[in-house]
């Protein structure tokens, strides 16, 4: 696209070195020889002073419109003048001519270069007209002819340089506007990116590749400090506890270090800040990868937990209080009455305080069983002592123990045991959560149905299943089968007596011995746990 300059541009770019080239070189000739055609000489000087006088006309635009072609004709008009009447003297003064015609070939384009024709034939064939050089040789005529083509040729090159130039400038300007445009929405999307992290009540922080923040919101800007993320040694000085709120984490294993070595942290809950000013954070954290595969940086997010974890805490010193206070009343309430029955012995049935004794004697029996389980829940120093056992005898002694009551319920019940499975355990331990389960499983499997107990070697696992054909779960069940005092809908519903902690009881049964409890379930068919223990490296 031609760009238009002003009138003061073009007469200074363009007509007064022309002006100048023309005036100086016919006063030159004039003062040292004598010019034949010396009319021809002044009216070349006097044509290129009117066109260059046309430049002070007064007019809105009329530099931009087609009529400045006036001006370069002129010009032609001028060097076709100057050369006739200086060709014997100074020949090259034909190439002035250059400055019309890359100006016509600039700014007309195509209809522009029959002009350049015309009028370097114009100027290469005026010396002939007028007699200062005859025609008489065939050098005659290629001077005749060369003129021509030489400017339409330089002409044509200025053209095509111009018109490249103009799609190259014009590539630019698309690619800088492209450029602003992108920019233009990278701000944007920034901006709309950390007003909308702002708004998240939770921390949020972006690391790059060499782990520099580069992204926070307000929250992780404010908890971060809190943390010491922001001082020289990254926080490794700053107080911060696990979940029990008394071990401190050492450096490397805390969120933010963890998540840059690229290891995975999934609601990891962390106690930050000094004594008496501590808040709990439970963060989880993923890596970003280009398409390639690069990393591009990781995503931390942690929201503040501080009222739920100190609520949880307040709930564990509860249930640790009343199941104290309550234990000490019921054992001596068995006690005495184990006393009475043994001071009474056979008048028991004949004062009729037989049946009394013995439904106070079992119910009381059920309330300290409740009231251990609570304890087990709420003690979260839990600790398993491993030897190396085998494991058949204490899952064949946790499935005799049920199996009156299993008879009683009309349930099978089969094991599938192998003849020995050393394992490094607690047995006692196992015994209580493999018991939970056949409870549980009798417990929701109705007459006729059956629960099977199976162990096994699995790789480098030793594994224990609890089956039954009874009523299963639901998805939310299952998901929630672990939490401690969640029962079930079915539970409820039927009246199943209990206090929700059994499985949570397993789950930390199992991970105390550094395994893992699967739940599988289909609604109406049944259930299957699985225990996961690390087997004994012989």
């Amino acid at each position: 696209m031609w760009t238009p300059l002003r009138a003061s541009q073009l007469f200074l770019r363009l007509q007064l070195p022309f002006l100048l080239g023309v005036l100086f070189f016919s006063a030159a000739v004039a003062l040292t020889a004598e010019v034949e055609h010396t009319a021809l000489l002044i009216a070349g000087a006097a044509v290129t002073v009117v066109a260059s006088a046309l430049f002070l006309v007064r007019g809105a635009g009329w530099a931009a419109s087609a009529w400045i072609v006036v001006i370069p004709i002129l010009d032609i008009v001028a060097v076709a003048f100057a050369r006739a009447a200086m060709l014997p003297y100074l020949p090259t003064i034909g190439l002035l001519c250059l400055f019309p015609f890359a100006w016509i070939a600039y700014r007309f384009r195509w209809p522009g270069l029959l002009l350049v024709l015309a009028g370097s034939a114009f100027i290469s064939a005026l010396p002939f007209v007028v007699g200062a050089a005859p025609v008489s040789s065939g050098l005659a005529v290629l001077n005749l002819v060369a003129l021509p083509l030489l400017a339409t040729g330089i002409s044509l090159g200025i053209h095509l340089g111009s018109v490249s130039y103009q799609r190259s400038q014009e590539a630019v300007n698309r690619s800088r506007l492209e450029a602003s445009a992108a920019l233009a929405r990278s701000r944007d999307g920034e901006l709309l990116l950390r007003s909308l992290l702002d708004t998240v009540s939770g921390a949020v922080a972006f690391f790059d590749a060499d782990g520099r923040p580069s992204i926070a919101n307000a929250a992780a800007e404010q908890w971060g400090r809190r943390a010491g993320l922001h001082e020289p040694d990254r926080g490794s000085s700053a107080r911060v506890l696990a979940a029990d709120k008394a071990t401190p984490v050492p450096f490397e294993q805390r969120v933010v270090p963890k998540a840059l070595r690229g290891e995975t942290v999934a609601n990891q809950l962390e106690w930050i800040g000094e004594p008496g000013d501590m808040i709990a954070l439970m963060a989880t954290s993923r890596r970003i990868l280009r398409e390639d595969g690069a990393l591009l940086g990781t995503v931390v997010a942690a929201y503040d937990v501080t009222e739920l974890a100190e609520a949880v805490e307040v709930r564990e010193q509860f249930l640790a209080t009343v199941s104290h206070e309550l234990r000490t009343p019921l054992t001596s309430i068995m006690g005495y009455t184990e006393y009475v029955t043994d001071e009474l012995g056979d008048r028991a049935g004949e004062l009729g305080v037989e049946r009394a004794l013995a439904t106070i004697s079992r119910n009381t029996e059920k309330l300290l069983d409740r009231v251990s389980q609570l304890l087990s829940a709420a003690d979260k120093n839990f600790d398993v002592r491993l030897l190396p056992i085998d494991l058949v005898p204490v899952l064949q002694a946790s499935f005799d123990s049920l199996r009156v009551i299993a008879a009683n319920s009309g349930v099978e019940l089969i094991a599938d045991l192998p003849e020995e499975l050393p394992v490094d355990a607690d047995g006692p331990r196992l015994a209580q959560a493999v018991e939970n389960l056949l409870t549980n499983a009798i417990k929701f499997t109705p007459a006729l149905g059956t629960v099977r107990l199976g162990a096994a070697v699995d790789g480098t696992e030793t594994v224990i299943t609890v089956s039954d054909t009874g009523v299963g779960m639901s998805g939310e069940e299952q998901r929630r089968a672990f939490d401690r005092f969640y029962r079930s809908r079915g539970a409820r519903d039927t009246s199943v007596q209990g206090i929700g902690v059994g499985l949570a009881i397993v789950k930390q049964i199992v991970d105390a011995h550094c395994g893992h409890v699967e739940v599988r379930s289909v609604p109406g068919e049944g259930t299957e746990f699985t225990l996961r223990l690390p087997s004994r490296q012989l």
